[in-house]
Protein backbone atom coordinates (compact mmCIF):
# COMPACT_ATOMS: atom_id res chain seq x y z
CA UNK A 1 0.00 0.00 0.00
CA UNK A 2 0.94 3.77 -0.64
CA UNK A 3 -0.40 6.28 1.15
CA UNK A 4 0.37 10.21 1.04
CA UNK A 5 -2.01 11.64 2.93
CA UNK A 6 -1.97 15.02 4.68
CA UNK A 7 -0.39 16.86 1.76
CA UNK A 8 -0.59 19.76 -0.14
CA UNK A 9 0.62 19.69 -3.83
CA UNK A 10 -0.74 22.69 -5.32
CA UNK A 11 -0.50 23.39 -9.28
CA UNK A 12 -2.44 25.46 -11.87
CA UNK A 13 -4.18 24.60 -14.86
CA UNK A 14 -4.80 27.96 -16.64
CA UNK A 15 -6.48 29.84 -14.33
CA UNK A 16 -7.64 27.36 -11.72
CA UNK A 17 -5.49 26.26 -8.62
CA UNK A 18 -5.53 22.60 -7.64
CA UNK A 19 -4.38 20.65 -4.56
CA UNK A 20 -3.70 17.29 -4.41
CA UNK A 21 -3.92 16.35 -0.88
CA UNK A 22 -4.28 12.82 -0.83
CA UNK A 23 -2.88 10.18 -3.07
CA UNK A 24 -3.57 6.29 -2.21
CA UNK A 25 -2.74 3.40 -4.06
CA UNK A 26 -3.97 0.23 -2.14
CA UNK A 27 -5.59 -3.32 -2.61
CA UNK A 28 -9.01 -2.85 -0.96
CA UNK A 29 -10.21 -5.62 0.63
CA UNK A 30 -12.66 -3.72 3.28
CA UNK A 31 -16.11 -2.43 1.42
CA UNK A 32 -16.65 1.30 1.80
CA UNK A 33 -19.29 2.81 3.11
CA UNK A 34 -21.73 5.62 1.33
CA UNK A 35 -19.81 9.27 2.23
CA UNK A 36 -19.62 11.84 0.02
CA UNK A 37 -16.96 14.75 -0.65
CA UNK A 38 -16.63 18.99 -0.23
CA UNK A 39 -17.50 21.05 -2.35
CA UNK A 40 -14.95 22.16 -4.50
CA UNK A 41 -13.68 18.08 -3.68
CA UNK A 42 -13.03 15.83 -6.75
CA UNK A 43 -11.88 12.12 -6.55
CA UNK A 44 -10.40 9.94 -9.35
CA UNK A 45 -10.10 6.40 -8.72
CA UNK A 46 -8.64 4.15 -11.33
CA UNK A 47 -8.91 0.22 -10.69
CA UNK A 48 -6.18 -0.97 -12.50
CA UNK A 49 -7.21 -4.90 -10.99
CA UNK A 50 -10.17 -7.09 -9.73
CA UNK A 51 -13.36 -6.38 -9.09
CA UNK A 52 -16.32 -4.98 -7.72
CA UNK A 53 -19.10 -2.82 -7.22
CA UNK A 54 -19.94 1.31 -7.23
CA UNK A 55 -22.96 2.55 -5.73
CA UNK A 56 -23.10 6.22 -7.47
CA UNK A 57 -25.70 8.68 -8.31
CA UNK A 58 -28.72 6.49 -7.20
CA UNK A 59 -27.51 3.81 -9.45
CA UNK A 60 -24.71 0.71 -9.20
CA UNK A 61 -22.24 0.05 -11.60
CA UNK A 62 -19.84 -2.97 -11.92
CA UNK A 63 -15.99 -2.13 -11.21
CA UNK A 64 -13.79 -4.05 -13.44
CA UNK A 65 -10.33 -3.51 -14.28
CA UNK A 66 -9.49 -1.00 -16.49
CA UNK A 67 -12.28 1.21 -14.83
CA UNK A 68 -12.16 4.97 -14.09
CA UNK A 69 -14.44 6.90 -12.64
CA UNK A 70 -14.56 10.28 -10.51
CA UNK A 71 -16.84 11.49 -7.64
CA UNK A 72 -17.04 15.23 -7.23
CA UNK A 73 -18.22 17.46 -5.09
CA UNK A 74 -21.83 16.34 -2.68
CA UNK A 75 -22.07 13.17 -4.65
CA UNK A 76 -22.85 10.33 -2.09
CA UNK A 77 -20.97 6.58 -3.05
CA UNK A 78 -19.96 3.67 -1.84
CA UNK A 79 -17.65 0.77 -3.04
CA UNK A 80 -18.42 -2.77 -2.12
CA UNK A 81 -14.98 -5.22 -3.26
CA UNK A 82 -14.89 -8.50 -4.48
CA UNK A 83 -13.52 -10.24 -1.75
CA UNK A 84 -12.01 -13.16 -4.22
CA UNK A 85 -10.92 -10.87 -6.35
CA UNK A 86 -10.31 -7.51 -4.47
CA UNK A 87 -9.69 -4.36 -6.60
CA UNK A 88 -6.10 -2.65 -6.98
CA UNK A 89 -7.15 1.37 -6.48
CA UNK A 90 -5.07 4.20 -7.48
CA UNK A 91 -6.72 7.07 -5.93
CA UNK A 92 -5.81 11.16 -6.24
CA UNK A 93 -7.93 13.05 -4.33
CA UNK A 94 -8.14 17.06 -5.28
CA UNK A 95 -9.43 20.00 -3.56
CA UNK A 96 -10.49 23.37 -6.22
CA UNK A 97 -10.00 26.76 -4.86
CA UNK A 98 -12.96 29.10 -5.38
CA UNK A 99 -12.73 31.22 -8.52
CA UNK A 100 -14.29 32.67 -11.52
CA UNK A 101 -15.11 29.49 -13.59
CA UNK A 102 -15.74 32.27 -16.08
CA UNK A 103 -11.52 32.84 -16.34
CA UNK A 104 -10.96 28.98 -16.45
CA UNK A 105 -9.76 27.79 -20.01
CA UNK A 106 -12.66 25.14 -21.45
CA UNK A 107 -10.78 22.11 -20.53
CA UNK A 108 -10.47 23.08 -16.81
CA UNK A 109 -14.33 23.42 -16.76
CA UNK A 110 -15.07 20.87 -18.35
CA UNK A 111 -13.22 18.73 -15.25
CA UNK A 112 -15.34 20.77 -12.86
CA UNK A 113 -18.40 20.38 -14.23
CA UNK A 114 -18.34 16.52 -14.30
CA UNK A 115 -19.78 15.82 -10.90
CA UNK A 116 -19.99 12.35 -11.51
CA UNK A 117 -18.45 10.46 -14.27
CA UNK A 118 -17.47 6.09 -14.91
CA UNK A 119 -15.86 4.35 -17.99
CA UNK A 120 -13.46 2.77 -19.31
CA UNK A 121 -9.70 4.62 -19.47
CA UNK A 122 -8.78 5.35 -23.16
CA UNK A 123 -6.04 7.54 -22.23
CA UNK A 124 -3.57 4.29 -20.62
CA UNK A 125 -3.60 5.87 -17.34
CA UNK A 126 -2.10 3.01 -15.69
CA UNK A 127 1.75 3.73 -16.58
CA UNK A 128 1.13 7.24 -15.13
CA UNK A 129 -0.07 6.46 -12.01
CA UNK A 130 3.05 4.10 -11.71
CA UNK A 131 5.48 6.80 -12.86
CA UNK A 132 3.23 9.52 -10.52
CA UNK A 133 3.66 7.08 -7.09
CA UNK A 134 7.25 6.24 -8.05
CA UNK A 135 8.28 9.83 -7.80
CA UNK A 136 6.45 9.82 -4.33
CA UNK A 137 8.39 6.98 -3.32
CA UNK A 138 11.28 7.98 -4.56
CA UNK A 139 11.55 11.82 -3.61
CA UNK A 140 14.19 12.33 -6.34
CA UNK A 141 15.32 15.81 -6.83
CA UNK A 142 12.83 17.80 -8.46
CA UNK A 143 10.16 15.15 -7.70
CA UNK A 144 8.03 18.00 -6.78
CA UNK A 145 7.53 19.43 -10.06
CA UNK A 146 7.59 15.87 -11.61
CA UNK A 147 4.59 14.93 -9.37
CA UNK A 148 2.93 18.65 -10.39
CA UNK A 149 3.45 17.89 -14.08
CA UNK A 150 1.92 14.38 -13.64
CA UNK A 151 -1.57 14.93 -11.33
CA UNK A 152 -1.77 18.14 -14.39
CA UNK A 153 -1.58 15.30 -17.30
CA UNK A 154 -3.97 12.87 -15.63
CA UNK A 155 -6.42 15.75 -15.09
CA UNK A 156 -5.99 16.39 -18.96
CA UNK A 157 -6.11 12.79 -19.90
CA UNK A 158 -9.34 12.40 -17.86
CA UNK A 159 -10.92 15.18 -18.98
CA UNK A 160 -10.36 13.42 -22.70
CA UNK A 161 -12.13 10.51 -21.51
CA UNK A 162 -15.15 12.79 -20.78
CA UNK A 163 -15.11 14.13 -24.41
CA UNK A 164 -14.19 10.96 -26.03
CA UNK A 165 -16.71 9.02 -24.05
CA UNK A 166 -19.58 11.64 -25.26
CA UNK A 167 -18.36 11.80 -28.48
CA UNK A 168 -18.65 8.17 -29.21
CA UNK A 169 -22.08 8.64 -27.92
CA UNK A 170 -23.22 10.97 -30.07
CA UNK A 171 -23.85 13.07 -26.84
CA UNK A 172 -22.56 16.93 -27.04
CA UNK A 173 -21.29 18.49 -23.53
CA UNK A 174 -22.92 21.60 -23.92
CA UNK A 175 -26.63 20.52 -25.25
CA UNK A 176 -29.71 21.96 -23.90
CA UNK A 177 -30.62 19.33 -20.67
CA UNK A 178 -27.18 18.78 -19.61
CA UNK A 179 -26.81 23.35 -19.65
CA UNK A 180 -30.27 23.32 -17.92
CA UNK A 181 -29.40 20.43 -15.59
CA UNK A 182 -26.10 21.82 -14.95
CA UNK A 183 -28.26 25.14 -13.22
CA UNK A 184 -30.40 23.19 -11.20
CA UNK A 185 -26.82 21.04 -9.58
CA UNK A 186 -25.10 24.15 -9.24
CA UNK A 187 -28.09 25.91 -7.72
CA UNK A 188 -28.59 22.92 -5.03
CA UNK A 189 -25.28 22.71 -3.76
CA UNK A 190 -24.52 26.36 -3.82
CA UNK A 191 -28.03 27.96 -2.67
CA UNK A 192 -29.22 25.09 -0.35
CA UNK A 193 -29.56 27.52 2.42
CA UNK A 194 -32.22 29.69 1.27
CA UNK A 195 -32.96 28.08 -1.99
CA UNK A 196 -36.50 28.86 -3.41
CA UNK A 197 -38.55 27.11 -6.20
CA UNK A 198 -39.57 31.45 -7.39
CA UNK A 199 -35.66 31.69 -7.67
CA UNK A 200 -34.49 28.58 -9.30
CA UNK A 201 -37.38 28.89 -11.92
CA UNK A 202 -36.20 32.58 -12.52
CA UNK A 203 -32.52 31.30 -13.26
CA UNK A 204 -34.05 28.71 -15.92
CA UNK A 205 -36.36 31.40 -17.25
CA UNK A 206 -39.40 28.65 -17.00
CA UNK A 207 -42.61 29.00 -15.08
CA UNK A 208 -42.79 27.63 -11.11
CA UNK A 209 -44.98 24.96 -12.56
CA UNK A 210 -42.68 24.09 -15.84
CA UNK A 211 -39.61 24.07 -12.74
CA UNK A 212 -41.70 21.44 -11.01
CA UNK A 213 -42.11 19.84 -13.42
CA UNK A 214 -38.31 19.28 -14.72
CA UNK A 215 -37.14 17.95 -11.50
CA UNK A 216 -39.50 15.29 -11.14
CA UNK A 217 -38.95 14.23 -15.06
CA UNK A 218 -35.48 13.95 -14.30
CA UNK A 219 -34.95 13.83 -10.33
CA UNK A 220 -37.56 12.07 -9.79
CA UNK A 221 -38.24 13.96 -6.67
CA UNK A 222 -40.19 17.44 -5.93
CA UNK A 223 -38.32 20.33 -5.48
CA UNK A 224 -38.84 20.09 -1.40
CA UNK A 225 -37.03 16.85 -1.66
CA UNK A 226 -34.40 18.02 -3.89
CA UNK A 227 -33.50 20.70 -1.27
CA UNK A 228 -33.88 18.46 1.57
CA UNK A 229 -31.28 15.77 -0.65
CA UNK A 230 -28.94 18.90 -0.62
CA UNK A 231 -29.10 20.12 3.05
CA UNK A 232 -28.50 17.18 3.98
CA UNK A 233 -25.66 16.27 1.79
CA UNK A 234 -24.05 19.49 3.35
CA UNK A 235 -25.26 18.40 7.03
CA UNK A 236 -22.59 15.54 6.80
CA UNK A 237 -20.03 17.55 5.67
CA UNK A 238 -20.26 19.91 8.19
CA UNK A 239 -20.70 17.75 10.51
CA UNK A 240 -17.16 16.36 9.81
CA UNK A 241 -15.63 19.69 11.14
CA UNK A 242 -15.37 19.60 14.89
CA UNK A 243 -15.04 23.56 15.22
CA UNK A 244 -18.88 23.77 14.47
CA UNK A 245 -21.60 23.11 16.88
CA UNK A 246 -25.01 22.24 15.95
CA UNK A 247 -26.29 25.30 16.41
CA UNK A 248 -23.89 26.54 13.85
CA UNK A 249 -24.16 23.53 11.53
CA UNK A 250 -28.31 24.36 11.70
CA UNK A 251 -28.18 28.08 11.18
CA UNK A 252 -25.69 27.01 8.04
CA UNK A 253 -28.16 24.84 6.66
CA UNK A 254 -31.22 26.87 7.42
CA UNK A 255 -33.15 25.35 10.16
CA UNK A 256 -34.57 27.55 12.61
CA UNK A 257 -33.54 25.40 15.54
CA UNK A 258 -30.96 22.73 16.00
CA UNK A 259 -33.96 20.53 17.27
CA UNK A 260 -35.88 20.84 13.78
CA UNK A 261 -32.35 20.11 12.26
CA UNK A 262 -31.72 16.62 14.41
CA UNK A 263 -35.15 16.14 13.72
CA UNK A 264 -35.04 16.70 9.75
CA UNK A 265 -31.48 14.66 9.60
CA UNK A 266 -33.14 11.33 11.87
CA UNK A 267 -35.79 11.32 9.62
CA UNK A 268 -34.17 11.73 6.60
CA UNK A 269 -30.73 9.35 7.06
CA UNK A 270 -32.71 6.94 9.37
CA UNK A 271 -30.02 7.41 12.43
CA UNK A 272 -29.78 9.91 15.10
CA UNK A 273 -26.78 12.77 14.60
CA UNK A 274 -24.89 11.35 17.67
CA UNK A 275 -25.25 8.36 16.14
CA UNK A 276 -24.11 9.06 12.96
CA UNK A 277 -21.05 11.37 14.13
CA UNK A 278 -19.70 8.41 16.33
CA UNK A 279 -20.12 5.81 12.77
CA UNK A 280 -18.44 8.41 10.87
CA UNK A 281 -15.59 8.57 13.72
CA UNK A 282 -15.52 4.51 14.24
CA UNK A 283 -15.10 4.47 10.08
CA UNK A 284 -12.02 6.65 10.07
CA UNK A 285 -10.60 4.53 13.31
CA UNK A 286 -11.18 1.17 11.53
CA UNK A 287 -9.11 2.75 8.18
CA UNK A 288 -6.49 3.87 10.64
CA UNK A 289 -5.86 0.84 12.23
CA UNK A 290 -5.89 -0.83 8.79
CA UNK A 291 -3.22 1.23 7.37
CA UNK A 292 -1.30 2.81 9.97
CA UNK A 293 0.80 2.15 12.69
CA UNK A 294 -1.07 4.55 15.07
CA UNK A 295 -2.15 3.19 18.26
CA UNK A 296 -5.02 3.10 19.97
CA UNK A 297 -4.66 5.88 22.31
CA UNK A 298 -3.79 8.35 19.42
CA UNK A 299 -5.94 7.09 17.03
CA UNK A 300 -8.74 7.94 19.77
CA UNK A 301 -6.83 11.87 20.51
CA UNK A 302 -7.11 12.03 16.77
CA UNK A 303 -10.60 11.50 16.65
CA UNK A 304 -11.69 14.18 19.58
CA UNK A 305 -11.88 11.17 22.03
CA UNK A 306 -10.55 12.72 25.17
CA UNK A 307 -10.06 9.28 26.86
CA UNK A 308 -8.52 5.89 25.05
CA UNK A 309 -11.00 3.75 26.99
CA UNK A 310 -14.30 6.21 26.45
CA UNK A 311 -13.33 5.42 22.81
CA UNK A 312 -12.96 1.69 22.99
CA UNK A 313 -16.37 1.78 25.15
CA UNK A 314 -18.07 3.73 21.89
CA UNK A 315 -16.26 1.20 19.46
CA UNK A 316 -17.78 -1.70 20.81
CA UNK A 317 -20.98 -0.53 21.54
CA UNK A 318 -21.60 0.00 17.57
CA UNK A 319 -19.07 -2.20 16.50
CA UNK A 320 -19.98 -5.65 18.75
CA UNK A 321 -15.94 -6.04 19.41
CA UNK A 322 -12.85 -3.82 20.56
CA UNK A 323 -10.20 -2.10 18.42
CA UNK A 324 -7.77 -4.91 19.13
CA UNK A 325 -9.98 -7.76 18.66
CA UNK A 326 -11.05 -5.41 15.48
CA UNK A 327 -7.02 -5.09 14.62
CA UNK A 328 -6.83 -8.68 15.71
CA UNK A 329 -9.16 -10.16 12.94
CA UNK A 330 -7.94 -7.41 10.12
CA UNK A 331 -4.58 -9.21 10.53
CA UNK A 332 -6.19 -12.30 10.00
CA UNK A 333 -8.17 -11.31 6.84
CA UNK A 334 -4.82 -9.65 5.33
CA UNK A 335 -2.68 -12.71 5.68
CA UNK A 336 -5.48 -14.55 3.69
CA UNK A 337 -5.72 -12.14 1.23
CA UNK A 338 -2.02 -12.23 1.19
Amino acid sequence: MNFFSNIDIQFDIGECRLHAVNLISTHIIHDFPMHSHGIGCYEIHYISEGHGTLIADGREFDITPNTLFITGPLVPHAQITDKSDPMLEWCIYLRADDGNEKDYDSLIRQFLAQKFWIGQDNQELLPLFRKLFSELESRQTGYTDMVKLLISEAVIDITRNYISSSAENGVSPTNSFERTSLTIEEYFLYEYRTASLEELSERLRLSTRQTQRLIEKYYGSSFSEKKTQARMSAAQLLLADECLSLTDISERLGYSSQEYFTAAFKKYYKISVVDYIHLRKLLQAKYYMATSEMNISDISFLLGYSEAGYFCKIFKKYEGQTPSAFNKNFQKLTSKAG
